[in-house]
């Protein structure tokens, strides 16, 4: 019980079973402590250090022999008001910081994840109403529970609901939501299983992506959430063309390409490469040729396992440096078998299956909608991302770079998520010249991870033995801070930012 309380307070594992023993013990040298705790001797000494640190334990020599004792409980009650202050501090910056800055994005992992992001929706005013589309993903036995206990939640708050469930979910979920009170639900105009939901309220926009651990995207904007809302009420007034089989692919893509000219551009949200020997692949290895030829310009936003294949399908077809080809991947996303195209105020989506299916809205509203998302995604600078997965997709981008610099890289993933890295690692040594920097306390230097071939550490003292590593690649940066649970990681691509942690990594590298 006290254990689990005084890890509660910040104490590690570790910390708490040693102060505890020290408890029971009193004045004793260390060696009675490992003996106690049954901890690696190791483990011990590295938690009588911070204990000491942190004053909550006293170290007295005596004759040579290091002597352990617990401090006054007053010390413990002063590390609490400590941190009680630092909290407050955080609360107030982060209270200015969400004053200067209106919009947010967000992403969730997990089931957990929608739930958080779906809550947000309570936060808004009697009166308002909720639109959601596609939640097929989301209406297992298990996810119904949350749901119900959600809108009686709702329907307390006085918050209207709009739904449009695919056609493969239960009819009983529609019956009970249309019973309720200030709730409509109807089945989408078209039968199709949409590989993504959205959910929109006021200035706040869902979208999810459904898999073994769905991924939520959270927007506060107020021009996105509102053209999500038009597109909801395009389906809700079966107001939408559709069209299927690769001959309606073909008839869309080439009557983009035909209506842009030379130097014009058109955005794609979503795009995936497939396999390389459909008709689909084919047909778009000869459009792109057509397109690079013609000149016309893509910004093209692909999902991270099919960047290097689309990378070099534009440099096969004419486009080696990428003159015509601007491709961003997405840091952290699952691909999913949708894109949406948008030029010249139009916009089509398409759902990727058996025969693909391509919905065409010629309404702005819809366009501006779709760019207001996609513009949101390709100029964001900076974002947090959650889990270990989103750790392991940054291993695997920056090995793409040929190199890659740490500060107080101390192995937290590779003890954590072994066979994760072990496949990192796999990787790693089938690439010719690659260069891992790392600058790290000299604590770490027997870790497996700085003798790798590829790696070379330095050891200063300068660098603390906290839970936040910093990675740099590329022209990106990014902060993984190691809680008990899931890493949290802050990723930027903002130039100054980045250059003012290379500027940091030098000092630290050649510093005598």
């Amino acid at each position: 019980m006290l254990e689990t309380q005084l890890k509660q307070l910040g104490f590690n594992k570790n910390e708490a079973k040693v102060y505890l023993a020290l408890f029971d013990l009193g004045k004793v040298k260390a060696g009675q402590i490992i003996e106690n705790t049954g901890l690696h001797r190791n483990l011990v000494y590295t938690a009588l250090d911070d204990l000491v640190e942190k004053n909550l334990v006293s170290k007295v020599d005596q004759n040579g022999v290091a002597i352990f004792s617990v401090n006054s409980l007053q010390s413990l009650q002063a590390m609490i008001t400590e941190k009680a202050n630092i909290v407050s501090e955080v609360i107030s910056e982060l209270k200015k910081k969400h004053e200067e800055q209106p919009r947010d994005i967000m992403v969730y992992e997990g089931d957990e994840g929608i739930k958080r992001s779906r809550n947000r929706a309570l936060l808004y005013d009697p009166g308002d109403t909720l639109y959601v589309i596609g939640s097929k993903a989301s209406s297992t036995p298990e996810m119904e529970k949350y749901w119900r206990r959600f809108h009686l939640k709702r329907i307390n708050k006085k918050i209207g609901l709009k739904i449009l469930f695919e056609r493969g979910v239960n009819s009983e979920y529609l019956d009970w939501r249309n019973q309720l009170s200030l709730s409509t639900a109807k089945y989408l105009p078209i039968d199709i299983d949409m590989p993504v939901w959205f959910a929109t309220i006021k200035d706040y926009l869902e979208i999810g992506i459904p898999g073994e651990n769905p991924l939520t995207f959270g927007l506060r904007n107020k021009e996105a959430a509102s053209a999500i809302h038009n597109f909801f009420e395009y389906f809700w007034n079966q107001q939408v063309m559709v069209e299927s089989g690769i001959d309606s692919l073909k008839k869309a893509i080439y009557e983009m390409l035909d209506e842009l000219h030379a130097g014009e551009m058109y955005d794609v949200l979503g795009a995936s490469a497939g396999d390389e020997n459909s008709p689909v692949q084919k047909l778009y290895d000869q459009f792109h040729a057509d397109r690079i030829k013609k000149g016309v310009v893509t910004n093209m936003l692909v999902y991270r396992e099919s960047y290097e294949r689309i990378k070099k399908r534009f440099a096969d077809c004419g486009d080696p440096e990428a003159k015509v080809s601007n491709l961003k991947s997405y840091t952290s996303a699952p691909n999913t078998p949708m894109q949406i195209n948008m030029f010249h105020n139009k916009a089509f989506i398409i759902l990727y299956g058996e025969t693909p299916t391509v919905l065409r809205f010629e309404k702005k509203e819809m366009y501006d909608g779709f760019k207001k998302y996609f513009d949101e995604l390709w100029d964001q600078e900076s974002q947090i991302l959650y889990g270990p997965e989103a750790v392991r997709d940054i291993w695997l981008e920056s090995l793409a770079c040929g190199g890659i610099k740490f500060i107080g890289g101390r192995g937290y993933f590779a003890d954590r998520y072994p066979k994760m890295f072990a496949e990192i690692e796999a990787k790693a040594r089938k690439i010719k010249n690659l260069k891992w920097q790392n600058v790290v306390d000299v604590s770490a230097a027997h870790h497996h991870i700085n003798n790798l071939p590829w790696m070379e550490a330095r050891y200063t003292n300068i660098v603390s033995k906290n839970p936040n590593v910093i990675w740099l690649w590329s022209n990106k940066v990014a902060v993984i801070n190691w809680t008990e649970k899931d890493p949290v990681i802050f990723l930027s691509t903002n130039k100054y930012l980045v250059q003012s942690y290379h500027d940091y990594f030098d000092e630290l590298w050649n510093k005598k």
